[in-house]
């Protein structure tokens, strides 16, 4: 097995991200500027949920299927309160029509379409990135068993709603403070015999509106010889220059970070009257 495979292709993805591998980001990267640098940071009910789930939600059954075109209301429900860590404030929802097209729009080429049988307006836990949280959602029935589910909050409320993707070399996030926790995927090749380990080193770097943290490494030289890939997990804690407030943590490549399962949002929401 050669050191170029894939798991270290992703590796060396992150590295690219940084010049010199030797020391951190002075800015983040041009694609990474253009996902984060207008994030907004303001209140805890202001920010941006940010749905790392594949949308729709799916069941089983209704995996790789997509709503064929039906004609829904336009009317949307009554706003309703949601109270997010605390802070309150009156939701907008959105139609059913509005939901089934958003759900239409993320379709690939060559899924099957089956019938919508039943349309109804219900609660569902959506995975952010700083916790599981239950918000209003539509939920649509298929004529040959499973739903779909999309949030029925507009999409004001969401930050790309659809199109966010977890980290996949960081995950665990846990936050005290300024104090910083999480578990590092370390995926570079085993190194050849007579090649020094490189030194790997987690970093932290932060910007007005996201912190990014990954791996620095000493070298990714590990030699031509035939070796295996090595995926050891590494739990490290960092030391912020301010809270994180609002800001969103992702990794070298963009993406963004979870918390810990627990240390999420917590949320309630009542329909208003009329």
């Amino acid at each position: 097995m050669r050191r170029f495979l894939t798991l270290l292709a992703v590796v060396l993805a992150v590295v690219a991200c940084t010049p010199d591998p030797k020391a951190p980001p002075k800015a983040p990267g041009p694609k990474v500027a253009d996902l984060w640098r207008d994030f907004p940071v303001t209140s805890a009910l202001d920010r941006p949920l940010i749905v790392l789930d594949p949308l729709p939600l799916t069941d089983e059954a209704a995996r790789g299927r997509v709503p064929a075109p039906l004609s829904l209301p336009a009317a949307v429900p009554p706003s309703r309160q949601l109270t997010v860590q605390g802070v309150s404030r009156y939701v907008t929802l959105t139609s059913p029509r509005d939901a089934l097209s958003a759900i239409r729009s993320q379709v690939t080429a060559g899924q099957p379409e089956v019938r919508v049988t039943a349309t109804e307006l219900t609660e569902s836990a959506f995975t952010t990135d700083r916790g599981s949280i239950d918000l209003p959602a539509w939920e649509f029935r298929l004529a040959d068993g499973g739903t779909l589910t999309w949030p029925a909050l507009t999409a004001g409320y969401f930050w790309r709603l659809g199109s966010m993707i977890p980290s996949s070399l960081v995950s665990d996030l846990s936050i005290d403070g300024r104090t910083m926790s999480a578990t590092f995927t370390v995926s570079w090749g085993m190194p050849c015999p007579g090649m020094p380990a490189p030194q790997i080193t987690p970093t932290v770097v932060e910007f007005p509106s996201f912190v990014q943290i990954g791996l620095k490494v000493s070298s990714t030289d590990t030699g031509d010889c035939d070796q295996r890939v090595s995926v050891p997990l590494r739990r490290a804690t960092l030391t912020l220059h301010a809270p994180l407030g609002n800001r969103v943590v992702v990794d070298f490549t963009g993406r963004v970070v979870k918390r810990a399962t627990g240390s999420g949002l917590t949320s309630t929401f009542v329909q208003v009257p009329g």
